[in-house]
C-alpha cells in the first residue's frame, strides 16, 4: 500500500464514527481514492470497518449502512445500485484447519473473492461467506447467513443457511 493510502486509511479510520452527512461524503471519497474509483455515488456511513482495499471494487450508486464488517483482502466487487443494510458482514478469506499440530489462528488463510452484482438489496445482519457470487437483482432477507452462490437472477433468498425464497416477480 503506498503512502498516501495509508494515511487515507488512518483518515478514513478516524473518521469512521462521525454522523452527518458531510463525513459520509468523506469517507466515500477516501475509499474511492484509494480503490482507483471515479464512479457515481457512494454512501458509507459511520461505523463501517473495511479491511483489505486492495481486493475492492466498488460500482455506481452504492450504499454501505452503518455497523458493517467488510473484508475484502480476498477479493470483493460489488456492483451497480446496491444497498447494504445495517450490520452486515462479508468475508472473503477462510482460514486453514487441516493441521493438527498447528492450531487453527496459526494456519494460513486461504483467499474466496466475494462477488456481488448488479440491482441487489442486502438486508440488516446478513452474512455472506467467502466463494459466494450474488446474481444481478437478488434480494438477500434481513439476518440470512449466505454459504452458497445465488445464481438465479431476480431471486429472493432468506435464512440459516439462506436458500430459495422464490422470484422477486412471482
Amino acid at each position: 500500500m503506498s503512502f498516501a493510502n495509508k494515511l487515507r486509511y488512518r483518515l478514513y479510520l478516524a473518521t469512521m464514527r462521525y454522523e452527518a452527512m458531510r463525513w459520509v461524503r468523506y469517507r466515500s471519497r477516501l475509499v474511492s481514492k484509494m480503490i482507483g474509483r471515479t464512479g457515481e455515488v457512494l454512501n458509507i456511513f459511520p461505523d463501517v470497518y473495511i479491511e483489505g482495499f486492495e481486493g475492492l471494487t466498488i460500482g455506481n450508486n452504492v450504499s454501505i449502512n452503518r455497523g458493517c464488517n467488510i473484508s475484502a483482502g480476498g477479493g470483493l466487487t460489488i456492483g451497480d445500485y446496491v444497498s447494504i443494510g445495517h450490520g452486515v458482514s462479508i468475508v472473503t478469506a477462510n482460514h486453514g484447519f487441516g493441521d493438527r499440530d498447528t492450531p487453527i489462528q496459526l494456519q494460513p488463510m486461504t483467499p474466496a473473492p466475494v462477488k456481488i452484482g448488479s440491482n441487489v438489496w442486502i438486508g440488516a445482519r446478513v452474512t455472506i461467506l467467502a466463494g459466494v457470487e450474488i446474481a444481478d437483482g437478488t434480494v438477500i432477507a434481513a439476518g440470512s447467513v449466505v454459504t452458497k452462490s445465488v445464481t438465479e437472477p431476480d431471486t429472493i433468498v432468506g435464512g440459516v443457511p439462506a436458500r430459495r425464497i422464490k422470484s422477486r416477480f412471482d
